[in-house]
């Protein structure tokens, strides 16, 4: 088989391609053929050496994946051979790796994949879902139909666009941003009620002006740093504002005064240690997922696919900021 490994810390050009023989599971394991990887920010800030694991060598890559199962461990009861599932990132990267032909998971990371659904889809769905509803519903506190206005900030990652999805399942209003004017229709078609592009417009004047001065009630947002204060400028009385990720890589600020004037929480979600290892938590994630899955409430968007052989060109891709939605790699 192969499957993608790394040896040394640096961008997409330090992956490569290995031949390897097809694992044995161990206890309360089981080995995958893997159909789909969908691709993520925290397996590039992985290898680059940024995220809050640091690798071990060699390395291996992926944290989310579908396909279906060839072998099972001593103890694995609730799933059986030739099952069609689906790999969540309930894993530690120093572990576990998905990106290959075969892979290895752990039982805890294991979910059936939902019949009306392909395995590309399946592949784009638990980070990009479970992280939106987890850090909505759990730290943010998105009620179903009371009105809420929800600010979904760098809106047209996988992230941003299923926090749509959820955020309008849920009945509130959404306002997404941008950078430029380029994919404003397209997050508008996407489900976002009103889309501002914040190289080009003020987002505090702008939310204020969308919500009669008001203010958002809760804002989702994975680029941190000091545009936390530019978010702050936009909240509303006691509001929430919800940080997923680090795009910026800076150090966030506090912005005390706008949380001592108009009592802003913020609140910060990882999908593996807040949600994931929470069997409640994860049990209602993946039975609300699960549910728009099926009924076709939730509909993974999926912007570019690669082959096995073109992962560097995936990552490369992710990069350049250019992505609407989910990329994936195809075995």
């Amino acid at each position: 088989m192969k499957k993608v490994i790394f040896n040394e810390i640096g961008g997409p050009e330090v992956l490569q391609l290995q031949e390897t023989n097809i694992p044995a599971p161990k206890e309360n394991e089981v080995v995958v053929k893997i159909k789909s990887c969908g691709l993520n920010r925290a397996e590039l800030l992985f290898f680059q050496g940024q995220y809050i694991f640091q690798p071990e060598f060699p390395g291996q890559v992926g944290l989310e994946a579908s396909g279906i199962i060839k072998a099972v461990g001593t103890g694995v009861k609730e799933f059986q051979l030739d099952q069609e599932v689906c790999l969540t990132p309930n894993v530690m990267p120093t572990e576990y790796g998905f990106i290959g032909e075969y892979a290895v998971a752990p039982i805890e990371a294991v979910i059936p994949k939902p019949a009306n659904i392909s395995f590309e889809e399946a592949s784009a769905v638990w980070m990009s879902y479970a992280t939106a509803y987890g850090g909505l519903v759990f730290r943010g506190g998105l009620k179903e139909n009371v009105g809420q206005v929800v600010l979904i900030t760098a809106a047209s990652s996988s992230v941003g666009l299923s926090a749509i999805q959820v955020a309008k399942n849920h009945g509130a209003t959404v306002i997404a941003t941008t950078r430029t004017s380029k994919k404003k229709d397209y997050l508008k078609n996407q489900g976002a009620d009103y889309v501002i592009a914040t190289e080009e417009e003020n987002l505090a004047d702008r939310v204020m002006e969308i919500t009669s001065d008001k203010g958002f009630d809760i804002a989702f947002d994975p680029i941190a740093g000091s545009f936390v204060n530019t978010i702050a400028e936009a909240a509303g009385n006691e509001s929430t504002i919800v940080i997923y990720g680090i795009l910026s890589l800076e150090d966030t600020p506090l912005p005390l005064f706008p949380l001592l004037i108009k009592g802003i929480r913020i609140e910060a979600v990882h999908l593996v240690f807040h949600i994931l290892q929470h069997p409640e938590r994860f049990a209602q994630t993946r039975d609300h997922i699960i549910e728009g899955l099926t009924n076709g409430t939730y509909k993974p968007v999926i912007d570019k696919k690669f082959s096995l052989n073109q992962v560097k060109e995936a990552y490369d891709y992710m990069e350049s900021n250019a992505q609407k939605g989910k990329i994936i790699v195809t075995i």
